[in-house]
């Protein structure tokens, strides 16, 4: 059973409409976001784009901050049929820091064995 479901975008293309339980604007977190090599036919699935996301000052923070307090939200949730925590995680364009940050919250999520999907909204070809 998926217990957290995360969704990038760009608000270029507009927020998303579905609600989260956590949203994060890294448009707003990460100060310098031109600091990606020439990417523009890359996403943050690409290694070397990841690498410079996750490289960033405070990625990895928001990183780690994040997955705890999703795994913190599933703990509490007295339901067990409502644990399931939606993340969303919005830049300008939805294919570079959005991307490489959810993936990298998935990872943390899944080596603490949460079972974690993500949704990429602005990629339409997903590797």
């Amino acid at each position: 059973m998926i217990r957290v479901t995360i969704n990038t975008f760009g608000y270029d293309q507009g927020a998303p409409a579905e609600a989260s339980d956590i949203h994060l604007d890294i448009r707003r977190h990460v100060l310098d976001t031109h600091q990606i090599p020439v990417s523009e036919t890359r996403t943050g699935l690409d290694p070397n784009i990841a690498t410079a996301v996750l490289a960033a000052a405070g990625v990895a923070g928001i990183v780690d901050n994040t997955a705890m307090l999703a795994i913190g939200i599933l703990q509490d949730v007295a339901d067990a049929r409502s644990r399931l925590v939606k993340i969303s995680v919005g830049d300008t364009r939805g294919v570079h820091w959005s991307v490489g940050i959810a993936e990298e919250i998935a990872n943390v999520l899944r080596m603490n064995g949460v079972p974690t999907e993500v949704f990429h909204r602005e990629i339409t070809h997903q590797d």
